[in-house]
């Protein structure tokens, strides 16, 4: 079974982070430009670079929430 939150906080293998409107704007940002060139990518047949961009894009959205959440 995985640990849960907590666990993990308590383990060290996470830790909280002071919640950050200008961290979650600024990696928002960043999710932005992965999309404009995943978007590029795709649109030049480059697809594993499509797949790699598009992550990155993902990535720094979800780090977004949890920079805004704390």
């Amino acid at each position: 079974m995985g640990l849960d939150f907590n666990e993990c906080v308590m383990k060290g293998l996470l830790r909280r982070v002071t919640p950050s409107k200008e961290k979650a704007l600024l990696s928002m940002k960043k999710a932005e430009r992965w999309l404009d060139e995943a978007e590029k990518n795709l649109n030049s047949d480059s697809y594993d670079s499509c797949l790699i961009s598009s992550y990155l894009a993902m990535f720094h959205a979800a780090r977004s929430i949890l920079f805004k959440d704390g």
